[in-house]
């Protein structure tokens, strides 16, 4: 009888334990990294330093890969015995790194020999004229220049980060931080220029200070817009808008959903998040008045009516109608003294103004409780 128990004890431990081990491995769900979609072949993909041209978020195509793997793979000095150790390279391959191939190379003024370690010559150049065209890289002491100068083209590389270390900081020494700060009022404001593939939007305190510990982080070239007024649809009477628009892919809806989510919780206005489709594309934008009563809707934003696919914009936590507020009744849905009132939300959905109901999905977002509304011409009805 005890050895049964004892058996059965040891097959239940063993299955607890299993079962934990289970729940534990399902938490860990490693972000999937970046490869660049370019099409090569098996062969090519599978050639040394490959993969880390890869990394690079820049259009390719298979010649342009190739270069960059080449430019990775002339740091390796070791290829010549069939091994392949990892290259450190800030380009990712886009710029050659390496300018020690030749047996007699240039420092400067000095012609030095890598392979004999000698010195070869000192060239005596007057560099004192100012029209005198300099000779190779006289006019510099430094054995290998910047692989990213091209990039800052225009700036001297004397200029620490764009001589303004107040404002800017380079930390690894690979580009200016590009990130914006969200004013709790919607405006969007550039505060450090960056060099990489993505934008970071920082949310303020009450005083107008950045918060570094709160932001999200999508892709370059969206938040950027937001920094900008246009105006869609100029025949009406509404003012121009902030807006960032990307044509809708997985990626930038991703992106501009975080963004919508991060902009609402943390301003005190309203922002719209719209897909619309122009001829046979499809587009997503994020766009808002400043304003904590209203948002752009899909006619100011000028998209052409039969083109609109869903809008989903927010409600503040500071409501603009009376001590009864409730999420609900901000949608326009109110009973008063027995009566119903309509308008809001609910008004525009109906078609009350213009006798004719939305055929696209609308929705409002609010913050504060982080409930999600359907708002449709039979009623109002609770997302998530």
């Amino acid at each position: 009888m005890k050895r049964i128990l004892l058996t059965g004890f040891v097959l239940i431990a063993g299955f607890t334990q299993a079962q934990e081990k289970s729940k534990s491995h399902t938490k860990l769900k490693a972000e999937k990294p970046f490869v660049n979609p370019v099409k090569l072949t098996k062969e090519e993909r599978n050639r040394p330093y490959m993969d880390e041209v890869l990394k690079s978020r820049d259009p390719l195509t298979p010649e342009e890969a190739e270069r960059r793997r080449k430019n990775i793979e002339a740091g390796n000095p070791f290829k010549k015995y069939g091994y392949y150790p990892k290259v450190a390279t800030l380009s990712k391959g886009k710029y050659l790194e390496f300018h020690d191939k030749d047996s007699i190379v240039s420092i400067g003024s000095v012609r030095f020999n890598r392979k004999t370690k000698e010195i070869v010559e000192f060239r005596e150049i007057d560099l004192s004229d100012p029209d005198a065209q300099p000779y190779l890289d006289t006019a510099g002491r430094w054995f290998s220049p910047d692989p990213l100068s091209e990039e800052y083209s225009s700036w001297s590389p004397y200029n620490m980060v764009m001589n303004n270390p107040i404002k800017n900081i380079d930390p690894d020494g690979r580009g200016v931080l590009d990130n914006f700060q969200l004013l709790q009022n919607g405006q969007v404001k550039l505060i450090e220029k960056t060099d990489d593939k993505t934008d970071t939007l920082f949310a303020s305190d009450k005083k107008g200070n950045v918060d570094k510990s709160n932001s999200v982080t999508v892709e370059k070239g969206i938040v950027g817009q937001l920094q900008y007024y246009r105006d869609g649809n100029t025949s009406d009477s509404y003012p121009a808008y902030h807006q960032a628009i990307k044509e809708s892919t997985e990626s930038t809806q991703n992106d501009m959903s975080k963004l919508f989510d991060f902009s609402a919780k943390n301003s005190t206005v309203e922002f719209s998040l719209t897909d619309f489709k122009i001829n046979d594309k499809k587009f997503i934008s994020l766009q808002t008045y400043n304003s904590d009563e209203r948002s752009p809707g899909m006619n100011q934003i000028g998209v052409a009516e039969g083109s609109e696919i869903k809008l989903k914009h927010n409600h503040p936590s500071k409501d603009t109608y009376d001590s009864s507020f409730t999420e609900i009744n901000s949608m326009g849905f109110k009973e008063q003294n027995g009566r119903t009132k309509i308008s809001g939300d609910y008004y525009n959905v109906r078609g009350n103004g213009s006798g004719k109901p939305i055929n696209y999905k609308y929705q409002t977002y609010f913050p504060k409780s982080g409930n999600l509304y359907n708002v449709t011409p039979t009623g109002i009805k609770l997302a998530r």
